[in-house]
C-alpha cells in the first residue's frame, strides 16, 4: 500500500503539489484562527456556591447554611470533594468532581440541589462564576480631581457606576462569565432614630420600617376609558419617583456639574425621607424627621449631618493602588533625583473580568478591550470624566506564548536545516526537509481547530521538531544516498525515486511505531498530568500523521523536482570521520561482547537507582513579567489597619524601579466569590519589561 501510494505522487506531481498548498492554505486558516492559550485549564469540574448571610457569626453560619448545603449536595453523581469555609456572614462551598465530568452538568446538578436544600429564607444560594483560570482582566473607575487632588465624584457614585453601569454591560459579552467588584463603597440611605422622640410620639422600631417600606413602593391599579381611549392608573410611591439621576448626569459636559447633580440628588432623597408619615397625633401628621436625632430640619435648612444622612453598607474589603504621575502630556514625573514621582490611592474601585469556563479568551478579550474603549471614547455612556483603566489583561500572556511558540519553530527549523546540511552537504535535500516542517505543523494546527482544541505553550511550545520530521529525513536521506551513488542507473529517475522510498518502508514504519510508543504514557496520563499533557500529546501524534503523510507524498515529487540532474557524489568529511569511528568501535564492541554488556547493564542500574533523585517538572519556561504577594494579619485585624500596612507595604515595592504600579487588595468582595476577610491582603505588581530593567552591578 505504501510503495503504491509513492508511485502515484510520483506520477501524479501536479495533484501533490496542489493538495501541499490547499494544505498550507487551510493550515495557515487555522493557525491564524485556532484559540491561543497560555497554559491548558489543569482543573477538573469545580463548581463553588456562595451563600451570605449577613450579620450572622461563623457559627451560625456553619450550623443553619454551611451543613445543610454540604448535605443537599453530597452523594451528587461524580462527586469527589466537596470542601467548605464559613466566615462572618458567608457561607462558601466547593464542590470538585472527578475528571471527565461535564463542567454544565455537574453545575446544573449543583444548581438542582441547592434549590431544595432547607435554607433560612434570608439566604440565597448562588453559583460563583470563578474558575481557576477565569481573571482574563482588571480594571479601576477613576474620576477627575479637583485643585487639591481631591476626588470630584464620592467614591459612593463611583462604586454605584460600577455596580450598575459597567457590570451589565460588561456581562452582555460572549465569554464574560461574569464581573467581580471590589473597594468602594455601597451607597446607602440611613434613618438613625432617637429613642427619646420615639417615646414621646409611641412609635416602634417595626411601625418606623412599615412605613419606610410602604412609602417606598408604587401601587398597581387598572384601566380608566376615557371616551375612545384608555389609560393605565397607577400610584408612584417611590422615593424621588424611581428615577435614576445617573441618567441625568450622561447628558452634562462637566464633571463639576455632574458631581454637584448627584449630591443634590441625594440631599432631595434625604428630605422626602424625612417627610414620610408615620402616624398622626391630635391631626397633625408625625413625619421620619420628628422622630430621628436631632429632630425635624429649622426653617430654612435643607440639609442635616444627623438624623436621616447618606451612608453606605459595612465594608467588607478594600483596594489600593499605586501608580507612577504622569503630567499633562502623559509622561511620567521625576523629582530631582531622577525617581519617579508616585500617587498612592488608598481607595479606588475594582472590577475582574471573568471568562466563562471553557470559552475562548483571546476573542473574549478583544471584544471586551473594545467595549472598553467604546465606553471610555463615546460621550453620554459615561459621567464626565469618569474613565476605565486597564492595569492587567491576559493578552501580554498570550503574546509572550505565541512568540515563545514561533521562536521554537523558527529555531528548530534552523536547527534542522543546519543538520541537514552538515550531514548531507546538500542545499537542495535540506529545502525539500525544511518545507516539510512547516507542513506538517499547520497539518496540526488544522485539526486542533477542526476539533475545537486550543493551541498552548504546552500543546505547541513543546514539540520536538526533529522528531516530527524523522520521516522525511529518512526518506529524503535514503532517496538522495541512491541518486548520489548512481545506484539503478539503469532505471528512469521516477523508477529510481520508488526504489529507494522502497528500501526505507520497513525503517519508516519502525521508525513511527517508536515514536508511538513513547507518545503512549502521555495518552494513558489521568487527572492534573492528563489535563496538561494529552493536549501535547496530540498535538504529536497530528503533527507525526501529517509529517508521515507529506514524506510519503511530498518528500518523494520533491526529490523529482529537484534531484534531476544529481551527480554521484561521495561522503563529506564529517560523514566520514563519524561513520569510521563508528565501524571502529563497532568492531571493538563485538570482540568484546560480554565487557560492554556489563557496561551498558551498569549504566542502566545507574540510571533506575538515579530516577527517584530526578526532578518531576515538565513545563516550559513561561515567566508572565507579574509578582502577586500575599500577607496574612492576625484573625482579629481591622480592615483599616490592614489597609494602613498594605499602604507601608505598598510605599516599599514602589522604591524598586522595576516595579511599573502596585495595586492592592483587603478583605473580601461583596459578591463573595473570594472567601476570606480582613486578615488578607493581596498585592498585583506588573513589572516593567526585562529589557529594561536597571544594571545591578556587585560590590
Amino acid at each position: 500500500m505504501i510503495a503504491h501510494l509513492i508511485r502515484w505522487s510520483v506520477n501524479n506531481a501536479l495533484i501533490v503539489i496542489l493538495f501541499t498548498l490547499g494544505l498550507a492554505a487551510a493550515g495557515a486558516f487555522a493557525f491564524s484562527h485556532v484559540n491561543v492559550e497560555a497554559y491548558p485549564d489543569p482543573a477538573p469540574a469545580v463548581v463553588e456556591v456562595v451563600a451570605q448571610y449577613p450579620g450572622r457569626s461563623a457559627e451560625e453560619v456553619e450550623r443553619l447554611v454551611t451543613i445543610p448545603l454540604e448535605v443537599g449536595l453530597s452523594g451528587m453523581p461524580g462527586l469527589k470533594f466537596v470542601r467548605s469555609k464559613s466566615l462572618f456572614g458567608l457561607s462558601f462551598i466547593s464542590t470538585q468532581f472527578e475528571y471527565g465530568v461535564n463542567y454544565l452538568a455537574a453545575r446544573q446538578e449543583v444548581i438542582n440541589r441547592i434549590q431544595s436544600t432547607d435554607l433560612p429564607d434570608v439566604v440565597s444560594p448562588q453559583i460563583s462564576p470563578r474558575s481557576p483560570i477565569g481573571e482574563i482582566l482588571r480594571y479601576v473607575v477613576t474620576g477627575p480631581k479637583d485643585e487639591h487632588g481631591h476626588n470630584i465624584y464620592a467614591l459612593n457614585d463611583l462604586r454605584a457606576i460600577e455596580s450598575w453601569t459597567l457590570e451589565r454591560e460588561f456581562r452582555r459579552i460572549p465569554g464574560i462569565a461574569d464581573v467581580a467588584s471590589f473597594g468602594g463603597t455601597t451607597k446607602r440611605y440611613e434613618i438613625h432614630p432617637d429613642p427619646d422622640r420615639m417615646k414621646r410620639y409611641g412609635i416602634t422600631l417595626d411601625q418606623l420600617r412599615s412605613a419606610v417600606a410602604a412609602s417606598n413602593d408604587n401601587v398597581s391599579g387598572d384601566y380608566l376609558v376615557q371616551g375612545e381611549s384608555v389609560a393605565v392608573v397607577r400610584g408612584l410611591g417611590l422615593i424621588a419617583r424611581g428615577r435614576d439621576p445617573l441618567q441625568y448626569v450622561l447628558k452634562m459636559n462637566t464633571a463639576r456639574e455632574a458631581a454637584r447633580y448627584l449630591h443634590e440628588e441625594a440631599l432631595r432623597r434625604l428630605r422626602e425621607i424625612r417627610e414620610i408619615v408615620l402616624s398622626s397625633t391630635n391631626n397633625l401628621p408625625v413625619r421620619v424627621g420628628d422622630v430621628v436625632e436631632g429632630g425635624p430640619l429649622a426653617p430654612g435648612e435643607t440639609t442635616s449631618d444627623q438624623g436621616v444622612v447618606v451612608g453606605y453598607q459595612t465594608r467588607l474589603g478594600k483596594v489600593g493602588l499605586s501608580r507612577p504621575e504622569v503630567d499633562e502630556d502623559g509622561k511620567i514625573v521625576v523629582d530631582e533625583g531622577g525617581n519617579r514621582a508616585w500617587v498612592d490611592e488608598d481607595d479606588v474601585v475594582q472590577g475582574l473580568a471573568l471568562l466563562r469556563k471553557g470559552a475562548d479568551s483571546l476573542p473574549t478579550l478583544e471584544i471586551l478591550k473594545a467595549k472598553i474603549a467604546e465606553l471610555n471614547d463615546t460621550p453620554g455612556r459615561l459621567p464626565p470624566g469618569i474613565k476605565i483603566e486597564t492595569f492587567y489583561d491576559r493578552t501580554d500572556l498570550i503574546n509572550l506564548t505565541t512568540d515563545t511558540v514561533e521562536e521554537n519553530l523558527v529555531t528548530g527549523i534552523i536547527l534542522v536545516t543546519i543538520i541537514l546540511l552538515m550531514f548531507l552537504s546538500n542545499v537542495r535535500s535540506a529545502l525539500i526537509i525544511a518545507i516539510n516542517l512547516p507542513l506538517a505543523l499547520l497539518f496540526a494546527f488544522g485539526a486542533l481547530y477542526v476539533r475545537g482544541a486550543s493551541a498552548n505553550l504546552l500543546s505547541i511550545g513543546a514539540v520536538d521538531f526533529g522528531i516530527i520530521v524523522d520521516s522525511t529525513v529518512i526518506m529524503v536521506e535514503n532517496i538522495y544516498r541512491v541518486l548520489s551513488s548512481g545506484k539503478y542507473l539503469e532505471l528512469p529517475l521516477k523508477e529510481r525515486i520508488v526504489k529507494a522510498a522502497h528500501e526505507v518502508e520497513r525503517s519508516l514504519w519502525f521508525s513511527m511505531l517508536i515514536m508511538v510508543c513513547a507518545l503512549l504514557p502521555l495518552f494513558t496520563m489521568r487527572g492534573p498530568e492528563g489535563q496538561l499533557f494529552r493536549p501535547m500529546a496530540e498535538t504529536y501524534a497530528f503533527a507525526i500523521a501529517g509529517a508521515l503523510l507529506l514524506a510519503l507524498t511530498l518528500a518523494p515529487v520533491l526529490c523529482l523536482l529537484m534531484f534531476k540532474h544529481l551527480k554521484p557524489v561521495a561522503d563529506n568529511a564529517l560523514v566520514r570521520y563519524l561513520k569510521r569511528g563508528y565501524l571502529r568501535n563497532l568492531e571493538h564492541c563485538l570482540d568484546h561482547r560480554a565487557l560492554f554488556l556489563g557496561v551498558f547493564a551498569t549504566f542502566v542500574i545507574v540510571t533506575v537507582g538515579a530516577l527517584p533523585f530526578l526532578g518531576r517538572e515538565f513545563m516550559p519556561a513561561l515567566e508572565e513579567g507579574h509578582l502577586w504577594i500575599r500577607g496574612f494579619y492576625p484573625v482579629s485585624v481591622s480592615l483599616e489597619q490592614n489597609a494602613e500596612k498594605t499602604r507601608i507595604a505598598r510605599r516599599i515595592m514602589t522604591k524598586y524601579p522595576e516595579v511599573e504600579l502596585a495595586v492592592s487588595q483587603m478583605g473580601r468582595p461583596d459578591s463573595g466569590v473570594d472567601p476570606t476577610s480582613f486578615y488578607s491582603s493581596e498585592t498585583l505588581v506588573p513589572l516593567k519589561p526585562f529589557e529594561t530593567w536597571p544594571a545591578v552591578v556587585e560590590e
